[in-house]
């Protein structure tokens, strides 16, 4: 009978072959139990193929059905089968694939698997669970710090169907501007947002921008025409709610008696401060100014509204100041009374063609009328008799930062425009400051508060008025204001 005629032994049998090899010494001194284990589960269903000549290859699944079976081999005498020989895995004559490198699979995967695991637990520390929460909080807080760089920040507007007009009691009122500080920030677009105006005084912005469109002898407030709703007047969104805070700011108790002569401005705590309404005519100047004029009778009965008196600007708690196509020659045409002001092209205040010191103001309306024709393409038409804010877009004026931070021609333009309005006496203002990424928002920001722009647009008030973006000299909490 040869080696390929002997049955394979049972699964008992081997374990008694195991356990007389383990005490003579012959397993190989570095496999532990669990790794026996494993060779003996392969080694034990195969046979050594190099010994055998004519056997079915039992790896390839080839069976013969003359194989004798286990009980027609037994003799008399005991049974036929020879000793299994074991094979250790450092024996150059075991088959390659029973080497103990490529046995990665079944049970001894998980064997392994589970010794790496007790060894990390008794490696397991205190002090390196806190270091690992704060790699994770690092890495969050470096992945936050990303976002907030590259995607916008959520924007304060109204999304959703307009509100109609709100008009606030005399409690409300009272509690609008308690504890707000102004700064020099414009509402842009602030017919947006859920409560046009009160949003913005309480946020602390000096300054909002309305749309308006003529229609029908009605003033209306939207971005375009489709959006013109009946209810949303200039009236009842601005002037109105004007006038009621400014009566509630300045309405004398009846024990105290007369009235005192100082008027006080929108803010409770700095009532000198004026809050300007920059008004953007879309269509039909003429007929738009006529009726602004008209529409504006209640504020300037008041007293309310800032003005020039033919020599000099007297500040009100209300300045109104009108851009897009408003006509120019209507604002200068009285020379000795004026409450409604220009907003002129920054772009012209560049190069600068006034001396360092500004002169006074020209009061004669014909020297006004003669140079009409090159209002707008005269920079020396406009002061502070006549206009209010000297105003351009960023991005087509000054350009993109696209290394992240303005060139050095940019820079240069940038002051002399500044440079040039602040000569005539005019406040400073970009608009269409790019929004995206915030990062290079807050960039541009920080380098107009520097260089000293009068008002910063923003569409985002909350950002500009309450977001640390600003200069942090004294502290993180310092904000770009203080």
């Amino acid at each position: 009978m040869t080696w390929c005629d002997t049955p394979y032994p049972r699964l008992s049998e081997y374990s008694l072959i195991w356990e007389t090899a383990s005490q003579s010494g012959a397993l190989e001194p570095g496999l532990e139990s669990e790794d026996t284990q494993d060779i003996e589960l392969f080694e034990a269903s195969h046979i050594n193929n190099d010994h055998a000549r004519g056997c079915d290859d039992m790896e390839l699944g080839h069976f013969s059905d003359n194989i004798p079976k286990d009980d027609a081999l037994r003799t008399p005498d005991g049974p036929s089968r020879r000793p299994l020989k074991l094979m250790s895995s450092k024996d150059s004559s075991a088959p390659r694939r029973f080497s103990r490198k490529n046995i990665w699979i079944g049970r001894h995967v998980v064997s392994r698997f589970r010794r790496l695991l007790i060894r990390g637990a008794k490696d397991f520390s205190p002090l390196k669970v806190i270091l690992m929460l704060l790699g994770v909080l690092q890495a969050l807080s470096s992945l936050n710090n990303l976002l907030e760089a590259v995607f916008p920040d959520g924007l304060d507007l109204i999304s959703g169907p307009f509100k109609p007009p709100l008009r606030l009691e005399d409690g409300s009122l009272e509690r609008l501007t308690a504890g707000v500080q102004p700064i020099m920030c414009h509402s842009h677009n602030d017919y947006f947002r859920a409560e046009p105006l009160y949003q913005a005084i309480r946020a602390g912005c000096t300054s909002v921008e309305a749309d308006l469109w003529h229609v029908d002898g009605e003033l209306y407030v939207a971005h375009t025409m489709p959006a013109i709703r009946q209810d949303r007047t200039l009236k009842s969104l601005y002037l109105e709610q004007l006038q009621d805070i400014l009566d509630h700011q300045n309405r004398v108790p009846p024990f105290i008696g007369s009235a005192s002569a100082e008027i006080h401005g929108v803010f409770a705590a700095h009532p000198e401060q004026s809050l300007i309404l920059l008004m953007d005519f879309k269509n039909d100047p003429t007929l738009m100014w006529h009726r602004l004029s008209a529409d504006i009778a209640p504020l300037r009965e008041r007293n309310y509204l800032t003005f020039f008196n033919g020599t000099t600007v007297v500040p009100g708690p209300v300045t109104l100041v009108v851009s897009g196509n408003a006509p120019f020659d209507h604002v200068v045409a009285n020379s000795t009374y004026r409450d409604i002001f220009y907003d002129a092209p920054l772009g012209l205040m560049s190069p600068l063609s006034l001396p360092e010191t500004p002169s006074p103001p020209s009061t004669n309306v014909d020297e006004h009328r003669r140079n009409i024709s090159s209002a707008p393409g005269n920079s020396d038409m406009y002061s502070s008799a006549n206009s209010y804010f000297a105003s351009v877009s960023f991005v087509r004026s000054i350009g993109y930062p696209w290394h992240s931070s303005l060139s050095k021609l940019q820079l240069e333009r940038l002051r002399q425009q500044i440079h040039g309005a602040h000569a005539r006496g005019l406040k400073v203002r970009y608009w269409g400051i790019p929004a995206w990424p915030v990062g290079v928002r807050n960039y541009i920001w920080r380098v107009l508060v520097r260089e000293g722009v009068d008002y910063l647009s923003a569409d985002n008030i909350d950002a500009v008025t309450k977001e640390n973006w600003g200069p942090r000299k004294g502290g993180w909490g310092k904000k770009w204001w203080q």
